[in-house]
Formats: structure tokens, sequence, C-alpha cells
């Protein structure tokens, strides 16, 4: 019952359009009502052979009916989608915000099939309950009340038989519940599984050709797929036992209220004028209760996905982002050339709260200006340095700076903004190479995209693709070899033109033609510019003028390449396993 009231809230804002909704269903079952009488009465003409001098203003009034029924079921349909549309895009544009504050932390603890699943399917799925099921609650309650509080007052024990039946046709579905919802709720899962094992197919689809396992992915998703058929046959039997109830309780409504009607005529106490009437309009009583248990089932999905979309939502954002931004006070607004310092105090941390630390008491001061090398074994810290000062997660312990001020003290927008960040994994997103250029500078014209792409030697192959700039890269960037890829994230950063650039292993899945090509690229980008260079390969970080030696998730000893390798420390070590 939470989950259901808490949906009302989705409907934030809308509550005006939802009444109008609610008052068109009135007026359609208002015209099954008159037309309902009409009929009723035009049988009473001909049945006691009065007189049918009135008998075509009757039928043009069911005319007009059907004809206004149609009129106002169209407009119900139109002005039920439009409004639902509205829903549906402020909820998914609110799932999305969400999400890119949970951040990170968020993406690594879900798969991409089952998000997808839930910020698309998911939120399709709400539509029967918030568009049709919601206005025909009120609409039933109305409806059928009203009716079956007229059928009473004309004979109280066909009055009597109806109020069963629509007590019995709501009851049903309440009563069955729990039991559906938990076998929704794993039909739900089972799809948002499948999804997740499906995208998983096709985005490994190479590793699986190479790897010769197509056939044993192609079982596991049959697999997946069974497991959600076997929900949707439960779902669907317990569905159709639902509806069949409600179905039988309305044709007994409205046989045994017929039958107590003919039972009082006989007896005199009912006209037959009134037995015509009450067999019309008990039709029409237990019609919006059809329609309610019609929606209510096509609403199963949506409630169990309202769970998933308010579990999202109802995360804790661990990144607080302040309202107040630091940039005017540091003078960074005005001055483009701004180039800031970052200092790491004391800083531990470990992912998701655990005791084992990924970062373990470090503190080191970068200068404005200054290139500096973080280096280490896998999984010494490294890259989770480079995540805390991007504030995707916030050390337990210490602080980090950037130009004097904690970084907590700047909004997200603002300290992300004086940062470019060339990863080892360059995402590109499907669309043109402009397109991805943009991201770093929306409003950049053509001249200032190909001086970005010359700095990043990136020009000369771009040039060459068919369309040039306007070439359809293709997903993930696939159209493109991977020092083509890392050129064109580098041209990004040169695009954003940030006062602190961070290079997380920017040549390390690169051939040696390409490394050359980047590394002519980085020399020219880091000239002006705060400078953070992470690296495996020892070779492209000698002339950095501080190297940070990381082990064991600990900043064991800083200083230039030569007076390391004098020092003959953890630095030496690598030096001499690369060399070996």
């Amino acid at each position: 019952m939470k989950t259901y009231l808490r949906m009302l809230t989705l409907l934030q804002g809308m509550y005006g359009k939802l009444i109008v909704k609610i008052i068109l269903g009135l007026l359609i079952t208002v015209t099954y009502v008159g037309q309902a009488f009409a009929v009723a009465v035009s049988l009473k003409s001909i049945f006691l052979a009065q007189g049918l001098e009135n008998l075509p203003y009757l039928l043009a009034f069911i005319a007009a009916m059907v004809l206004l029924r149609v009129v106002l079921l169209w407009a119900n349909e139109v002005y039920g989608r439009k409004t639902i549309h509205v829903v549906k895009t402020r909820l998914r544009e609110k799932l999305f915000n969400k999400m890119l504050a949970l951040g990170p932390e968020f993406q690594s603890a879900n798969r991409t099939g089952t998000v997808q699943s839930i910020t698309t399917d998911g939120v399709e799925a709400l539509e029967p309950f918030l568009i049709m099921y919601l206005p025909q609650v009120i609409v039933t309650i109305i409806g059928s009340g009203f009716l079956s509080r007229f059928i009473w007052q004309l004979d109280w024990v066909p009055g009597l038989v109806v109020l069963c039946g629509v007590l019995l046709a709501i009851a049903v579905p309440l009563i069955s519940t729990p039991v559906t919802g938990k076998i929704i709720l794993g039909y739900w899962r089972s799809y948002a599984a499948l999804n997740a094992q499906y995208i998983d197919a096709m985005q490994g689809i190479t590793t699986l050709k190479v790897f010769n396992v197509s056939k044993a992915k192609g079982k596991e998703l049959a697999g997946k797929a069974w497991e959600l058929y076997h929900h949707s046959m439960k779902g669907l039997t317990v569905s159709l036992l639902d509806s069949t109830i409600v179905s039988w309780a309305s044709a007994a409504g409205i046989g045994f209220a017929t039958a107590a009607g003919a039972v009082r005529v006989m007896g005199g106490h009912l006209e037959l004028a009134g037995l015509f009437i009450i067999l019309f309009l008990t039709v029409e009583c237990f019609r919006p209760l059809q329609d309610l248990s019609r929606y209510w089932h096509q609403s199963y999905m949506g409630l169990s996905a309202a769970k998933n979309i308010f579990d999202i939502l109802d995360q804790e954002v661990k990144i607080n982002d302040p309202q107040e931004t630091m940039g005017q006070n540091l003078g960074f607004g005005e001055n483009e050339k701004y180039i800031p310092d970052i200092e790491i105090k004391n800083v531990s941390f470990a992912y998701n709260g655990g005791s084992r630390p990924a970062l373990e008491d470090v503190s080191m001061k970068i200068e404005p200006g200054e290139t500096v090398a973080i280096v280490g074994e896998s999984g010494s810290g490294k890259s989770t340095l480079i995540n805390l000062i991007l504030r995707f997660y916030e050390p337990q312990q210490g602080e980090i700076t950037v130009g004097g001020q904690n970084i907590r003290d700047y909004s997200l927008a603002e300290l992300r903004g004086l940062m470019s960040v060339v990863f080892q994994d360059t995402y590109l997103f499907y669309g043109t190479v402009v397109d991805n250029l943009r991201i770093a500078k929306p409003n950049a014209g053509m001249e200032e995209l190909i001086a970005a792409a010359k700095l990043a030697n990136a020009h000369e192959f771009i040039k060459d693709l068919k369309d040039g700039y306007d070439t359809v890269i293709g997903e993930r960037g696939i159209k493109l070899s991977g020092g083509q890829r890392q050129r064109l994230a580098i041209a990004r950063a040169v695009l954003k033109d940030a006062p602190i650039l961070i290079l997380d292993e920017a040549t390390s899945n690169v051939d040696a033609e390409s490394e050359q090509k980047i590394q002519e690229a980085l020399d020219r980008l880091t000239q002006t510019k705060t400078t953070i260079i992470i690296a495996h390969r020892l070779s492209t970080i000698k002339n950095a003028q501080r190297i940070f030696v990381f082990d064991n998730r600990r900043l064991v000893e800083h200083g230039r390449h030569h007076e390391l390798v004098s020092a003959k420390g953890t630095y030496f070590r690598l030096v001499q396993a690369q060399q070996a």
C-alpha cells in the first residue's frame, strides 16, 4: 500500500490534469447510463403498447449518446497520452540526474542492462497505473456507487444483489494482491536479468566469437528466457483467475439482479418499467468495475517496476554539492590563465566503507603549473587518488584542496570544470567526430575543433575518414583504432582547456607509432597546466618534474627520475622490472 500511495507523488504538479481525466471518465459513464435509460424507456413503450410517438426522439438520443461517447473516448485517450508523456519524461530526467549524482559507485554496483530496463521499460510500465487505473478508481467509486444506490431505491432486493456483486468484484483483486505482487516482482527481476545478459553478450560479441563460446552464451541467455517465461506463466495464471472471478461476479450480479427483479415484478412489488431500468443499469453498474479490473492487471508490471525506481531515488547521495561556489572568491572566474595547486592531506579511503583501505594516510602537494607522475603496481591506489580528486568518492579521513580551498567547498560542476581528463579506457559516444569533440565545449566552432585536433595530432586521420569531421564513429568509437580514440580524447581535453590536466594511462593501449604521436600532443598540452600523469610505462614519465611512488596503498617516495633511481627503492625496482 505504501508503494501505491507513493506512486501518487509521481503525478505531483499534474493533479489538475488527473481531475480532468476523471471528469472525462465520468462523462463517458454518463453516456452509457443515458443510453441505458433511453433503451429501457423505449422497451417500456414497446412492451406496454404505449404511444410510440416519442420513439424517434429516444432513438436520436441514443445515437447522440453513442456519438458523444466516441468523442469523449478519443479526448480521454489523447489527453491521457499527453499527460503521461510529461510524467514519464520528468521521471526519466529525475532518475538520470539521481544516477549522475550517485556517480561511479552506483554504476559499479549495478549492471547496465538492469538500469536500462528500469529507466526505459520500467518507467513505461507505470503508464497503465498512473493514467488509467488511478482515474478509474474514482470513476468506479462514483459511477458504480451511484448506480448501486439508485437500483436499491428502485427495489432493495435486486439492489442488495448488485451490492454483493460489486463488493465481490472489488475484494478479489485486493485479496490476491500480495501473491500477485510477489509473482510479478519475480517476473520483473527475470526480465531485467535477461536484458542485462543480452546487452552484456552484444557488447562482448567479439570476445565470444574469438573464444568460440557463442553457443554457451546462447544457452545461458535461453536459460534466462525460460526463467522469464515461467514467471510470466505464473503471473498470467493468477491474472486470469482474478479476471475470471471478477467477470463471474459481474455476470452473476447482472443475472441474479435481473432474476430478483423479475420475482419482485411477479409479486407486485416492482413495476415492469422498473425491471427494464434495473436490467440495463445493472450492466452499466458493473462496466466500470470490469474496466478497473482490466487496468489493475495491466498495472502489475508498473507496480513492480516502481519498487526498483524508488530504490534508486531513495539511495543516499554521498557527494554533497554545495550551492555556493568558490570560483569568484579565488579569482579564476576573471582570470583565464589561473593555474591552481593541488594538495592531498593525510587522506585515507576504502571503497564502500570497507575495512581494507585503498589509500592510507597519503599526503602530497602539486605546485601550480607543475607536471608530476604517479607510479606504482596495480592496486597501489593511483586511480583511487584520481577518483578522490574528481570527487567521485569522498575520503573517510583527511582532505584535498585545490587552489588552497577544500574541494568540498566547490560545486561539482565548478570543480570538474577545472579539470580535463584523458582516461585509459576512452569513452566515445555514438555520433560524429564533431559530436564527441563538442562534449568538451558545446558551442565550439569548426575552427576551434580543427585547431584542437591538430594539437592532438588527430586532424590528419580525421580528415581521411569517410565524411571527415561528420563521420559517425559508432558505439564507443568502434570504427576507430585505439590510438585514434586516444587522440580524439586528447583533442577533447585540448578543447576544454582546463587549468588541471589528468592523464590516466593515456598511452597504455596503443602501438608505438600512436604512442609517439600521443606523447607529442601531450607534451604540448602540459606546458601551461598543473598536470598529473599516471603511467605504467616509466619511459613516458622520465621528464616529469616530480614522481610520486605508491606501494601497498601508501606514498612511499617522491623525487625526480634520477634521484629515485639513485635511492634504489621501490621506483628503482619498478624500473628494473620493466627493463628486464
